[in-house]
């Protein structure tokens, strides 16, 4: 061997051992569990559930038997009063669900949420009552919608706003809810619903949004600011919404209904909205409710 290569082969093993460098293989496991490791939430994103539950126009059970276990106490006065003058009912059930709520959900685990996921049934859709669910995540001072009714061809609403009643008529309309949520630290979410009438055909817009302004396309949108609902939910807590059995025509009636006026068929809703997860998982244990056919 040259004298070069051996002096060479010699020093560089005492260079590595002095500069502190080795030759390390990869850990691949290590490697393979941070690849595989499950994505986390964002510190203020909101898991909701919404279930659209459907049954005969007038049935006593959404009209009656379901609220007698609701709290629309947790609502203020002044908002109960306001939603109630335009056919709207909220409110909100904590802790066990009420066997009326049950029945309709035709849960097979009752009494209500506990630490494991509740089984539920969607009913078979020739019968009644129909149960859909969609999941929804959000984050704070996100926009988020949630489908209240169908498109009616032409929807004249009576609206009660500031004391005063004035017909509305809309061609092509919908009920929806614009959503939003403010989470709190101390694991309980502000939920605010605003309802608003969705109409007429898609075009397109300039929408300002964070001092930019940008092109949406869309259809115009009706907002009722004073008919905003806001709860605190807690963790599984459920915000019900509904309407007012002796309220045709108004703007809650609309919501809730499915089929036209001149369909013997028609169809009323209830809608729950769940809170199912936040960053505080160490406080909110029940996941999604699980549906099976």
């Amino acid at each position: 061997m040259p004298l070069f290569s051996a002096r060479f082969a010699i020093a560089l093993p005492l260079l590595l051992g002095v500069s502190g460098c080795a030759w390390v293989a990869p850990d691949m496991k290590h490697t393979t569990a941070s690849i595989l490791k499950p994505t986390q939430m964002s510190a203020d994103s909101v898991a909701l559930e919404v279930f659209s539950i459907r049954l005969p126009l007038g049935d006593p059970e959404l009209n009656s038997r379901v609220w007698t276990e609701v709290d629309e106490q947790h609502l203020p006065a002044e908002t109960r009063r306001r939603l109630s003058k335009n056919g709207f009912r909220a409110g909100v059930i904590a802790g066990q669900i009420p066997p009326a709520l049950a029945k309709l959900l035709d849960l097979k685990d009752k009494p209500g949420f506990g630490n494991e996921a509740q089984q539920v049934r969607i009913a078979d859709l020739a019968a009644t009552p129909r149960v859909t669910t969609q999941h929804l995540q959000t984050r704070a001072g996100q926009r988020s919608e949630i489908t209240a009714s169908g498109i009616f061809p032409q929807m004249p609403v009576l609206v009660n706003e500031s004391g005063e009643i004035r017909g509305l008529t809309y061609e092509q309309a919908q009920g929806v809810f614009a959503l939003s949520v403010a989470p709190q630290p101390d694991g309980r979410v502000q939920v605010e619903l605003l309802p608003e009438i969705h109409h007429g055909q898609n075009r397109q817009r300039w929408i300002g949004d964070q001092s930019m302004f940008r092109l949406e396309l869309g259809r115009p949108k009706r907002a009722f600011d004073e008919m905003k609902i806001s709860a605190l939910l807690g963790p599984g807590a459920i915000l019900v919404l509904g309407s007012q059995p002796n309220r045709q025509g108004s703007l809650g009636h609309y919501f809730f209904l499915e089929g036209n006026e001149h369909d013997d068929r028609r169809e009323q809703k209830l809608i729950l909205v769940r809170l199912c997860q936040t960053q505080h998982d160490d406080l909110i244990s029940p996941g999604p409710l699980k549906l099976s056919q």
